[in-house]
């Protein structure tokens, strides 16, 4: 059984990734939550297995969601459903959003993604995950 939770600001579900809000197993495969400060964006890609969105805190990100293309500031909340491919990138010299991801699982994704060291770990870990480069 899966308890409701608060965390205050600075406290993460993991004691070492305090950005990671919500996990499968804090919100039983409900949904992921990271808040993530960026300075870049993602390649063009598509989700097999979740939906994912973001909630801009701050900054400008250009989002490409199949053909659309949409300019996203502080305030706009995107939505990027599965099977579609898409894209982001940030605008400015930074910025924080939160991005989301349901069913749970981006969390992880991102995790592993960014302490992978080469390409081909990244590649592996991305199609572990039902994500596809396109």
């Amino acid at each position: 059984m899966v308890s409701g939770y608060l965390l205050r600001p600075g406290e993460g579900v993991r004691p070492d990734d305090m950005a990671t809000k919500a996990t499968a197993a804090s919100t039983k495969g409900a949904l992921s939550l990271v808040e993530s400060h960026v300075t870049a964006g993602a390649p063009r890609h598509k989700h097999h297995h979740d939906d994912e969105a973001f909630y801009v805190l701050d900054g400008v990100l250009t989002v490409r969601c199949g053909d659309e293309t949409w300019e996203a500031d502080r305030g706009c909340f995107v939505f990027l459903p599965r099977g579609v491919p898409h894209s982001w990138n940030v605008m400015t010299l930074s910025a924080s959003l939160l991005i989301i991801g349901t069913p749970a699982g981006v969390d992880d994704f991102l995790r592993e993604h960014h302490l992978a060291a080469t390409e081909a770990e990244k590649l592996e870990i991305a199609n572990r995950h039902g994500i596809e480069w396109c």
